[in-house]
């Protein structure tokens, strides 16, 4: 991935204009010797070349466009702590799997890779989201087709926001330039996709403090897939005691948010040739996917609090009470 084509032959549509406009053919040698003298080169005068051609580029600008690709920075380095407000928990998105839902929930942990910090470093009862409100509102039972189609829509949407989520990554990585590496372009990728660590390290620490026992099996993993959390039965959650594994991966997962979240922060803020209307678009399109996963996620939840309140879904003695 350090050696795309696309860069400084395509920018963010914003930026491309004032590029064009500014530079005109003044920065073609540079680019020139970029494009040709990379594929055969080693990783330092990749990284040389490519920082010739960024030079050139941010010389030629003028004051005004240099302080629109500033604060574009400032702009993207907020972005990983804003969408760890509107991420999804580790625990919920643990509990969602273990309920028979993995597919989805991988889905929505690609969907909205940034997690919930607050959710994550407080040391929280794991099934505190079935007692939460009580469950008692009811909740419309859709059974059959209709609770196909349902699935088949969260499918939709979910693998919508996570490649959503991917073309972002390519666009950062191919359209911007991350100034303390310039030859290297999967920084954004790296970013995003930390999430494939957090998200088994989440299902882990859930099994270690969670245990699960169902009356009957499901026919089929399709079957267990298709099936909302509302129609559950015979299910029964308890809490295990902590152990010294559960509180080990606990941290840890705590950790790693934060990680993910910092250096998502670095890349982003040290991303440049992007000016401040595309670095919003950027940010609006990750915040859609964020909200979008989070609004499934909840829809799923809802109903399985709701199955505890109907008695079809239970909570072993000791996980009634939350601390």
């Amino acid at each position: 991935m350090g050696k795309l084509t696309l860069r400084f032959n395509q920018y963010f549509p914003q930026t491309k204009a004032l590029i064009v406009s500014q530079i005109g053919d003044q920065c073609d040698v540079q680019f020139d010797n970029y494009q040709t003298g990379r594929q055969d080169s080693g990783d330092r005068v990749r990284r040389d070349l490519c920082r010739d051609a960024l030079n050139c580029i941010l010389d030629k600008l003028d004051g005004t466009t240099a302080y629109n690709l500033q604060a574009a920075n400032v702009l993207l380095g907020l972005t990983p702590t804003m969408l760890s407000l509107l991420g999804n928990a580790p625990p919920e998105i643990a509990l969602l799997a273990w309920s028979g839902r993995p597919a989805l929930a991988f889905l929505l942990n690609v969907g909205a890779p940034v997690v919930a910090v607050a959710g994550t470093f407080k040391y929280q009862h794991p099934l505190e989201v079935l007692t939460y409100g009580g469950g008692s509102s009811p909740f419309p039972t859709v059974t059959g087709v209709k609770s196909v189609l349902i699935a088949i829509v969260e499918y939709l949407l979910a693998m919508a926001a996570a490649v959503n989520v991917a073309l972002l990554a390519f666009d950062m990585s191919t359209k911007g330039v991350y100034v303390p590496n310039c030859g290297r372009t999967w920084y954004a990728f790296l970013w995003v996709y930390l999430c494939l660590v957090l998200h088994p390290l989440a299902l882990f620490t859930f099994w270690s403090r969670v245990r699960i026992t169902r009356s009957s099996e499901p026919r089929s993993w399709i079957s267990s897939e298709t099936r909302h959390c509302a129609s559950h039965s015979g299910i029964t959650y308890g809490v295990k005691e902590d152990t010294y594994l559960s509180l080990f991966l606990d941290w840890i997962l705590s950790h790693g948010a934060i990680i993910q979240i910092i250096f998502g922060t670095l890349v982003l803020s040290a991303t440049t040739l992007i000016s401040t209307p595309d670095a919003m678009k950027v940010v609006g399109r990750y915040a859609a996917s964020a909200i979008l996963c989070r609004l499934i996620l909840m829809y799923e939840l809802y109903g399985l609090r709701a199955a505890v309140a109907a008695g079809t879904v239970h909570l072993a003695k000791e996980s009634k009470t939350v601390e």
